[in-house]
């Protein structure tokens, strides 16, 4: 079977796109980011969440493939899916307006932001939501049983690769559901047919999302103990932030305000565009220009009016940015509290910046209507037949080149902010070491910081997510404490409040039989970061040190029995 050249150029033009952002990555070695330590094992679930179905793929992939393969691809894919997605979804005929549509998705400060902090996630659902738009408005076109069922798999799979972007795809699917019904009201047939569907797309997806729905609701597992955790303290502090100059809401509609850029973890996109407010200004304008154009359209590629879609897109941008603009400003602070009380799961979306998906994938829609529109505007003046040839060039390249400018952080491996790097052979040799014990217990890894700066990582940054874990065959204990001031760290696991306890006390206290307590059998000490801070484990009773690897030190617990 041939593919139509249309779909190549697709292929083609996406795969560029990501290759420009991950080309440096291609070398040997792993990717870490701040949440994203460099995985060389990927486990398979041990307890029904969300999350499950992504991890029992990447345990299964890595069966066959080594973890820093594992870790690209799902890094590479994930790119790759929402310029594609974004592409497929512009309601419009042509190269230009969905190559510019996929070239808005993925080049972008709401893509940079989460790729620098290792939120692989967060972007893989967010990769999907042009797909869950898309099905919608498919189904929303010709209410079937078949088009039904493509809605509610995207939710299931959004849902999967995150939660967050789950609920964001839910607020998607009502505004355009919504948009629909307020453009075409008068139709009742229409009208029941879709509430048929809907109700088939929506209890197909809670039913097959059931496995982690019950016990979330239940206050059940890992998911319902961290929403259980969330306070006030945490909603300031994953509260979306201002521009010292533009202030808040320019911020949040230029697709910033994610709360890390203010830690300092990595640079800002803005270094690269100092410009962008002016270049805000052009997107803004763009889709005002797109939104009313594709409304006075008669109809998209499919045969069905533009309304829907864009009322859908403009509703969901309002809702969006007004969620993500959140506690940080007094006026919709309310609202976000009331929705805590009223609704305590809302709370696990405490990352209010993750609403901004909404607004890119509306960018992403409107920005090609608003280039094309534009184009077709300067042609109607009085002018010349070459000049006329002229205006179609420019408008295409104005539409390309607008959003890489704005989005050039992401480009050639964020401009050598993150490079692959590789585990220093200590750590290998004392894995190798671990994994030799038939019965090894757990082990604990030291320092005790959720996220330490580490020699072996190359990146600007070199903080990231302790990469314990999922690096050693044996399980590891390694603290979960963010250290994000205002967030309190883990309670309800015995085996962090244990550890945190010692390690406070230091010297003082007597290791052995607590850690033997926790089923601790070794204590593995980096020599990263306050290292030295833990020589007195040396002359700790009934702890041993058998093994020096250079990178890492080796203790054994003689009270694990």
């Amino acid at each position: 079977m041939t593919i139509p050249w249309r779909r190549l150029a697709a292929l083609g033009w996406v795969a560029l796109l990501v290759l420009l952002i991950v080309g440096p990555w291609l070398l040997p070695g792993y990717f870490f980011g701040t949440d994203f330590p460099g995985p060389r094992h990927f486990a398979f679930p041990d307890a029904p969440a969300s999350y499950a179905g992504l991890q029992l793929t990447l345990a299964v992939v890595a069966l066959v493939l080594p973890g820093d393969i594992v870790g690209k691809l799902l890094i590479f894919g994930t790119l790759f899916t929402a310029g594609m997605t974004a592409y497929q979804a512009v309601p419009m005929r042509g190269f230009i307006p969905r190559a510019a549509a996929s070239l808005v998705y993925l080049v972008n400060p709401f893509v940079y932001d989460r790729l620098a902090y290792g939120q692989i996630g967060v972007l893989a659902g967010y990769a999907v939501l042009p797909w869950v738009a898309l099905s919608i408005r498919d189904l929303l076109q010709e209410p079937m049983v078949k088009r039904a069922l493509i809605v509610s798999m995207a939710l299931v799979v959004v849902s999967i690769l995150d939660i967050h972007m789950g609920l964001i795809a839910a607020l998607l699917v009502t505004s355009l559901v919504l948009g629909d019904v307020l453009t075409q009201g008068s139709n009742l047939i229409h009208v029941a047919r879709l509430c048929k569907s809907l109700i088939v797309s929506g209890g197909l997806a809670v039913g097959l999302s059931a496995y982690w729905v019950i016990p979330l609701l239940r206050g059940i597992g890992a998911q319902a103990r961290t929403v259980q955790s969330i306070g006030e303290g945490d909603l300031s502090a994953f509260a979306a932030v201002s521009d010292p100059n533009v202030g808040l809401l320019p911020n949040v509609l230029g697709l910033y305000g994610f709360w890390a850029e203010e830690t300092g973890r990595f640079v800002s996109m803005k270094q690269f565009v100092p410009e962008w407010p002016a270049l805000l200004l052009a997107f803004l304008g763009l889709s005002v220009i797109g939104a009313a154009v594709a409304w006075r359209a008669d109809t998209s590629i499919s045969g069905a009016s533009h309304r829907a879609w864009v009322l859908g897109l403009i509703m969901a941008s309002i809702v969006a940015g007004v969620l993500e603009v959140g506690i940080s400003d007094p006026h919709t602070a309310p609202l976000v509290r009331w929705l805590d009380v009223v609704f305590p799961l809302y709370r696990g979306m405490r990352d209010s910046s993750k609403w901004a998906g909404v607004l890119a994938l509306a960018y992403s829609q409107l920005i090609p209507f608003g280039a094309v529109g534009l184009a077709d505007w300067l042609r109607s003046r009085q002018m010349a037949a070459r000049p006329r040839e002229f205006v179609g060039i420019i408008a295409a390249s104005v539409a390309l080149a607008l959003p890489l400018y704005y989005g050039n952080g992401l480009l050639y491996g964020m401009h050598g902010q993150i490079q692959t790097s590789s585990y220093p052979a200590g750590w290998y040799a004392a894995d190798h070491a671990l994994a030799a014990d038939p019965h090894p217990g757990k082990s604990l890894f030291l320092p005790w910081h959720g996220y330490l700066a580490l020699s072996f990582v190359r990146n600007a940054n070199r903080v990231v997510a302790s990469p314990a874990p999922m690096f050693f065959s044996v399980p590891v204990v390694a603290s979960q404490d963010l250290e994000v001031p205002g967030v309190a760290p883990p309670h309800n696991d015995p085996d962090q409040t244990t550890v945190a306890r010692l390690v406070a006390a230091g010297g003082e206290a007597n290791w052995s039989l607590p850690l033997a307590e926790r089923n601790i059998k070794y204590v593995l000490v980096a020599r990263e970061l306050d290292w030295r801070s833990y020589d007195y484990l040396a002359a700790q009773p009934g702890l041993a040190l058998v093994g020096d690897y250079g990178s890492i030190l080796v203790y054994r617990n003689q009270q694990w029995h």
